[in-house]
């Protein structure tokens, strides 16, 4: 395992890891058919300076929507994970006071992740609920943001980051033109296609249908936005 991945794995599941990937590419695909369809118009006027001009602009605009989005929703799972943190350690409070109120601890239920309680009997959960009664600590008036939180949230966004460079690799390395162009499409299309495939892998569903499905949809997505660009 890479240091990348071997980070991104430690504080992110195998599928948050898929799912921000897949966010990146749609992200870098969507912009760089945006550009690539803006440029087809500015190469017209045939002037010396356009061409580094694009490459700059790509550049910027690629890697800035995805560290935007990336921040954005690193932040956002950081601390919507504190805000469900917060409410459970409220009613787990509660419950200190009243263990017999049915309704909060059927809240402490629903908020457990459903595969780690399944397979238990009801009489089970609820001496699962009373135990995690006794170990509940009083809830603080304020929740840190904490070292790990922060490694989650570079976790988040390396992977949307991460994702702008294969895809615009293309045009760094050739310029622009009709081969980048569809070498771009077809590293984002393949690239998008393998995240679902792993999807489908791990669901049971019929993996090449889902992934050359992908493949299709992102090639017309960046076919649409490259002429929206135009």
């Amino acid at each position: 395992m890479n240091p990348i991945t071997r980070f991104q794995s430690t504080y992110m599941s195998y599928a948050d890891r898929l799912a921000e990937w897949m966010y990146g590419f749609i992200m870098v695909a969507v912009m760089v058919g945006i550009i690539g369809g803006y440029s087809e118009v500015l190469l017209e006027s045939d002037l010396g300076y356009v061409r580094w001009s694009l490459t700059v602009v790509l550049v910027v605009m690629t890697f800035g929507v995805n560290i935007v989005w990336g921040i954005i929703d690193g932040y956002a799972v950081v601390y919507g994970g504190l805000v469900d943190r917060a409410d459970q350690e409220e009613i787990l409070e509660a419950l200190k006071k009243d263990r017999s109120n049915r309704e909060l601890r059927d809240k402490v239920l629903d908020s457990l992740d459903d595969a780690s309680t399944t397979y238990l009997s009801d009489e089970e959960k609820e001496k699962l609920v009373d135990r995690l009664i006794d170990a509940a600590p009083e809830t603080p008036e304020r929740y840190q943001f904490t070292k790990e939180d922060r490694n989650t949230l570079i976790a988040i966004a390396s992977c949307d980051i991460l994702a702008v460079i294969p895809v615009i690799i293309p045009y760094l390395l050739f310029g622009f033109g009709t081969f980048p162009t569809m070498l771009s499409r077809l590293i984002a299309a393949l690239a998008l296609g393998y995240i679902a495939y792993r999807f489908a892998e791990h669901t049971g569903r019929r993996k090449w249908v889902m992934a050359g499905a992908w493949v299709v949809l992102i090639l017309v997505i960046m076919a649409v936005t490259y002429y929206f660009g135009w």
